[in-house]
């Protein structure tokens, strides 16, 4: 590997040094925003990890007060990597700015990602111009405190741009809950079950994982979110919401389902979050049973949202009535 650093994020200067780079067949722009100095090592090492299992042009938009000018870094004859990175300090770029270097520096004809690894995607951020030379993004709307800002803005960016593919990792958390919720009505006998569920409550660290839970949850059912924190089943009938944070961020802790008869309950071991009692109680009464969570560490999460592809409508509806709960 070769690595040059300019003084300045001057495109030319810096295709001038990816000149040097060894000619290869790439997959994909891979642009990551970053704002935060603490998570900076991670995903830089994240980022090139990705480049290394899947050649693309790796453009880091480094918005951390301390980061000027640009390095770049090529492969050469005596190395295997075969990802150009570029790591431009951007924060005194104003917008305007800092899309001509993205746009300057892309590959063109082959796809784009953006990697947006900051907690914050509101107006006062440059989220959606970069987003827009994009043709997909990976966002983490737990992120940051923890709280349900950053996924009521991601709402309301994708009820404004209806053609954004956006992946965001606290959707993707979810998903051994989902299967967890399905171990509930496995019994055919209980399925009915389903659809006189009344109350919903879900207790998470961080607000995201449970909002899309309850999302989710929905969509399947067919219901309707009708205002803050309340749903509407398919036959008209108000299902309350409630969603509490407490317990280890970007991890969901305890789903219980409130039917007219029964209570379904799951939550985790104090002792290890990674495994689920699950039982009900009531007149569909089931003894406890215990579930393993098959969660995916955080790197994974990323790679596999960065190299998804195509729209999910199920994420999209569930996103859609995370918007009006909020």
């Amino acid at each position: 590997m070769s690595a040059s650093t300019l003084p300045t994020a001057d495109v030319a200067a810096i295709k001038a040094e990816l000149a040097r780079e060894q000619p290869h067949a790439m997959t994909m722009n891979l642009v990551v925003w970053n704002a935060e100095a603490a998570s900076r090592p991670w995903v830089i090492e994240r980022a090139v990890a990705i480049g290394e299992k899947h050649p693309s042009r790796t453009i880091i938009l480094d918005a951390t007060p301390d980061a000027h000018g640009a390095t770049v870094t090529t492969g050469d004859e005596q190395s295997t990597q075969q990802s150009a990175r570029i790591e431009v300090g951007v924060g005194a770029l104003n917008r305007g700015e800092l899309c001509e270097v993205a746009a300057g520096l892309r590959v063109s004809d082959i796809p784009t990602v953006l990697w947006w690894s900051a907690p914050t995607i509101g107006p006062d951020t440059p989220f959606a111009d970069v987003v827009a030379l994009a043709d997909s993004v990976v966002v983490d709307s737990s992120s940051g405190t923890g709280d349900s800002s950053t996924l009521a803005d991601l709402a309301r960016f994708c009820a404004a741009h209806p053609g954004a593919l956006v992946r965001d990792l606290s959707w993707q958390r979810i998903n051994p809950w989902q299967d967890m919720v399905a171990h509930f009505f496995d019994d055919p006998a209980l399925q009915e079950e389903l659809f006189s569920i009344e109350r919903v409550q879900i207790v998470s660290g961080s607000d995201a994982e449970a909002l899309y839970l309850g999302g989710w949850l929905a969509s399947r059912l067919g219901w309707t979110a009708t205002a803050a924190d309340e749903f509407a089943d398919r036959n008209g009938g108000q299902v309350a919401f409630e969603h509490t944070r407490a317990g280890r961020p970007r991890s969901v802790r305890s789903v219980t389902l409130h039917t007219a008869t029964t209570v379904y309950q799951g939550e985790t071991f104090a002792a290890d979050d990674l495994v689920v009692r699950v039982w009900a109680e009531g007149a569909h009464a089931i003894e406890e049973r215990l579930f393993a969570l098959k969660l995916v560490d955080g790197a994974s999460l990323v790679e596999r949202a960065i190299l998804e592809d195509g729209a999910d409508e199920i994420y999209e509806t569930a996103l859609r009535m995370v918007g009006t709960l909020l």
